[in-house]
């Protein structure tokens, strides 16, 4: 009612400002917070929280005991609630805001729905206040007075919702739930019978979740690539440590300390109640030797994955990258720069040209590749232009500066003449584009590797660049 009106009824009334945005960020906490219960929450409209409990209510002792169990949590933090569990969302929704019990806790029996619907108003098919008004006009004021009405009367008199929100409800059609976030593949929660606030109780808990979900992931011949370690405070906040592995790994020793180098970062403030181990990630791992007992795996079993998991747990993986090899003419484009996390992509194995390469023979071409003059181990990118002399079209500079530094040469080997690779995107033929590289050494033993770009003759005189220096 207006606050006049309130007033003159309740002189004393205490009122506050409406703060929408603080309150839309406190339900975002809460239906984080009822991670707990399932991974699949989000909040619903202003008001509520939906759940998806399937499969999880048994790991309470039934859905009653979830039910008793959120609620008298929500009790603890002072927050007052009523909950629904139905077969559909619809049903829930409508049950948990217009059903007539005294109990917080309503439970419809599964295949009940339209018996359980029928005495509610109308409004409680989440319809808009001018379709309500709509519906009551004709008569039509409760649920169970839409059942007789046929669908596509329904839809031509009062639009396609009505009859939408009556057929999710009574679950003749789905309703998806989009949770907060990415739906994890595989979890692992731990509960305490006290909250814990020790750091060195963390690392127990996240030790113990960490061989837990390892044991699964060995069963099922897999590896984690993203986890996600949730806190979850008595204060209803959740804390979280969210890192990803250079590749798959179930380790537990290895995924702990990766979080232990993280754990300071976690605030558990008046102490946490839960913590949920969740991957989003796996990918299949065959079992592998990683070491016998009283031996420590060797390098070669290992890799560099625990280095880099570590770096990266720190810098973050995507701070990391690592140099892929890729089929092209071009030097800069011989190799390319990818993510240490991730895997090479298919498109970056595709050759220069598929039609050649088709018709010639496929160990003539690789021979051919391995048979290419010897490359410098360092690019410049762009290549950086030098001042160079030479005598005839095709030789060598005998000096030439670089860096304000003059450079004579002693040894030369070229030219090789590199094309630009106009089968590609990006790739014009043009005369400009044609390279001849030459690998020269001068008086002080330095190798470099120049190109000339451009023919000789004509207006324009061609160009000197060093491209990069060898060992």
């Amino acid at each position: 009612m207006p606050l006049a009106d309130a007033l003159s009824f309740v002189p004393g009334l205490a009122t506050a400002l409406a703060e929408p945005a603080e309150d839309a960020a406190a339900l975002q906490r809460l239906a984080e917070w009822c991670g707990r219960y399932s991974p699949w929450t989000a909040p619903d409209e202003a008001d509520g929280v939906r759940v998806e409990i399937t499969g999880s209510a048994h790991l309470w002792g039934g859905e009653r005991a979830l039910a008793a169990d959120l609620t008298a949590r929500l009790v603890r933090r002072g927050v007052a609630s009523r909950v629904a569990i139905a077969d559909t969302i619809g049903a829930a929704w409508a049950t948990a805001r217009f059903a007539h019990a005294g109990d917080n806790i309503v439970i419809l029996p599964s295949g009940e729905l339209s018996a359980a619907l029928a005495p509610l108003p109308v409004e409680a098919l989440r319809l808009d206040p001018i379709t309500v008004q709509g519906l009551r006009r004709v008569g039509l004021k409760q649920v169970g007075d839409l059942y007789a009405m046929p669908r596509d009367t329904l839809a031509r008199r009062f639009g396609e919702t009505v009859a939408r929100r009556l057929d999710q409800a009574l679950d003749y059609m789905p309703e998806p739930l989009s949770p907060l976030g990415e739906a994890p593949s595989r979890r692992v929660r731990l509960s305490f019978a006290e909250p814990i606030t020790e750091p060195a109780d963390l690392m127990r808990a996240t030790e113990r979740l960490t061989a837990d979900l390892v044991q699964r992931l060995a069963r099922e011949g897999t590896g984690a690539r993203r986890l996600d370690l949730a806190f979850l405070r008595v204060d209803g906040r959740a804390e979280r440590i969210r890192l990803g592995t250079a590749r798959p790994s179930r380790d537990p020793r290895h995924l702990a300390a990766l979080f232990k180098e993280r754990l300071d970062t976690i605030d558990p403030c008046l102490g946490v109640e839960d913590m949920i181990l969740a991957a989003f990630a796996v990918e299949p791992l065959p079992p592998e030797q990683i070491g016998l007992p009283g031996h420590a795996a060797s390098v070669e079993t290992r890799g560099i994955a625990p280095l880099l998991d570590r770096l990266g747990n720190k810098l973050g993986l995507d701070a990391l990258s690592r140099l892929e090899a890729r089929e092209s003419h071009i030097p800069e484009r011989a190799s390319v720069r990818v993510p240490a996390g991730l895997p090479s992509p298919p498109s970056l194995r595709s050759g220069p040209s598929p039609t050649l390469r088709e018709r010639g023979d496929p160990a003539r071409s690789a021979g051919w590749m391995r048979a290419k003059p010897p490359r410098p181990i360092r690019l410049f990118d762009p290549p950086e232009p030098v001042e160079a002399f030479w005598l005839l079209p095709d030789d060598p500079p005998f000096r030439f500066t670089w860096r304000r530094r003059r450079h004579r040469m002693t040894r030369a080997d070229g030219p090789e003449r590199i094309a630009d690779e106009w089968w590609q995107p990006g790739g014009s033929g043009a005369a400009d584009a044609i390279r001849d590289y030459y690998r020269v050494e001068d008086e002080e033993g330095r190798r470099f590797w120049l190109f000339r770009s451009g023919f000789h003759g004509g207006d324009r005189a061609p160009r000197w660049f060093v491209h990069g220096v060898f060992s």
